[in-house]
């Protein structure tokens, strides 16, 4: 989300419009680090047989991957001449639309939440979600994705001198607030609607899952800590949006630029610690030690982790 919270602040200039490289330094790690940390993550959970996800839980992290991706093709070109023009586009494009597929995958994944939780014990029949009813939601994300390339590609050609390195010098972007509205729109409207399913799954598990006797305790403490580890990190972009919203009305230093850039970049290693640190996760990695093979759920809620 850092592209679009970073244009949200106003346009004036970094005093000597200089770049300051420690800044520039700690932005591409937060984005190195979090890329490894999402490929670890990821890797574990679809090697290893002890762990079982869902391909909206993949899809998601999966987004976090291509946000970091979309803020390192200017690896090295941060400094000195401009990148050229078609790769400076071409970053633009995905910074604008990485904040809007990361929302819009964790939205989806909310939606599969939802559904599993609400499906249990009903005419589903205890069936196991399979791929192809992940197809709407899978997609979704990317053609939120593709929208947002589309229009910032228009406006990018339209209006070549708008492509430029962003005023932290840490990407490229669109010296304009049209795209960058109309990406915060977006997330704003997607997280809404998504804290609105969080809150209607932690309701329904409060009100009939805690207590059915269909349930263990422990099934629903699973599915409750993975709800709130889902909800917090849903919350979190809302606060990056008030920062930078904040900030508008201020005048700010280059340096206060680029520190929030920095804590908003952060969020892609925050995805990885929050869903990696599930203890199925965690008991994989610890490969020397034996444990028990932990109660399954009943099937029709495999999907959502066993452990958390």
């Amino acid at each position: 989300m850092a592209g679009q919270a970073q244009e949200f602040i106003s346009n004036d200039s970094l005093g000597a419009s200089t770049p300051k490289i420690t800044l520039i330094a700690i932005f591409d790690f937060t984005q190195i680090f979090g890329f490894v940390l999402l490929g670890i993550v990821l890797l574990t959970a679809a090697l290893a047989p002890s762990i079982r996800r869902s391909p909206a839980w993949f899809n998601f992290l999966s987004t976090w991957v291509l946000s970091c991706i979309s803020y390192l093709i200017t690896l090295g070109q941060q400094t000195g001449e401009e990148p050229r023009f078609s790769i400076c586009l071409l970053q633009a494009m995905l910074v604008y639309a990485a904040p809007a597929v990361t929302v819009t995958a964790g939205l989806c994944f909310s939606i599969e939440m939802w559904r599993i939780v609400t499906r249990t014990g009903g005419s589903s029949g205890g069936r196991v979600l399979s791929f192809r009813d992940y197809g709407a939601i899978i997609i979704a994300p990317y053609v939120v994705h593709l929208l947002i390339c589309a229009e910032v590609l228009i406006l990018g050609l339209k209006n070549r001198t708008w492509v430029k390195r962003d005023k932290t010098f840490m990407f490229c972007h669109l010296d304009s607030t049209t795209p960058a509205y109309i990406t915060g729109a977006v997330v704003i409207c997607v997280i809404l609607i998504a804290m609105g399913f969080v809150a209607s799954i932690a309701i329904y598990i409060r009100r009939h899952m805690a207590a059915s006797r269909l349930f263990h305790g422990q099934q629903v403490a699973n599915i409750q800590k993975m709800v709130l580890r889902f909800g917090i990190f849903t919350i979190l972009p809302m606060f990056g949006l008030a920062l930078s919203i904040t900030q508008v009305s201020s005048r700010r230093t280059g340096l206060a630029d680029g520190i929030l850039t920095i804590i908003i970049g952060t969020l892609p290693a925050g995805a990885a610690l929050i869903f990696g640190t599930q203890s199925d996760i965690m008991r994989a990695w610890k490969f020397w030690r034996k444990y028990s093979t932990p109660k399954p759920l009943l099937d029709s809620i495999k999907s959502v982790p066993e452990s958390v």
